[in-house]
């Protein structure tokens, strides 16, 4: 773990500022708040019923959330993170409970990390920070809502239709088991859809 480079400070901003312009002051109290690192594939930087004590903001690399049965604690793939999105839990990391997922990288990754005391510290001093952290979790959960409403409502090769640049993007970067069950489906119905389109 070393301090953030100029590079990737600069990216994390930019996206940031994707959500709501950032004032120079929220820049200076922000940056040597953050770090980066580097993760080796098949690393699980958090476990199930652990806290989550940093958020991450992936620069490169690929990695899934896994939910766990909290009775037979049988896995299930429900989410992928891609670079430039935050990876956190709920519940998880802004309200400091135990997590009810893993989170599994599926490739060597480069992250920018804050610890949530240092996030906690930010807010007190900068209003700007909770502004920019409910944006930032609103559009994430606008996600994962539309992805749950597609499991609800479309068939599977609807669906897959739907979804085709990630799944594409997805099957050159994952196993076929781990996409099959973040779509609702079996490996042998997502197998013959990749067949057809």
């Amino acid at each position: 773990m070393k301090a953030i480079s100029d590079g990737a400070f600069h990216i994390l901003i930019g996206h940031m500022e994707l959500f709501m312009a950032l004032s120079a002051r929220f820049k200076s109290l922000i940056r040597p708040m953050l770090f980066e690192t580097d993760y080796d594939k098949g690393a699980r930087i958090l476990n199930f019923r652990q806290r989550q004590e940093m958020v991450w903001f992936m620069l490169d690399g690929l990695a899934r959330e896994i939910r766990v049965n909290e009775w037979s604690f049988k896995e299930r793939t429900i989410w992928f993170w891609l670079p430039f999105t935050f990876l956190y839990t709920t519940p998880g990391f802004f309200s400091q409970q135990p997590s009810q997922s893993t989170i599994e990288l599926l490739q060597d990754c480069h992250m920018v990390m804050i610890s949530y005391d240092n996030w906690q510290r930010l807010k007190r001093l900068f209003l700007e920070t909770e502004k920019v952290t409910e944006m930032i979790r609103d559009a994430d959960v606008k996600l994962r809502l539309a992805h749950q409403e597609q499991l609800r409502s479309m068939n599977t090769e609807d669906r897959y239709k739907e979804n085709l640049g990630l799944m594409d993007r997805l099957f050159a970067l994952t196993k076929r088991k781990f996409i099959a069950e973040f779509m609702g489906m079996s490996v042998d119905r997502i197998g013959k859809l990749r067949k057809k389109f």
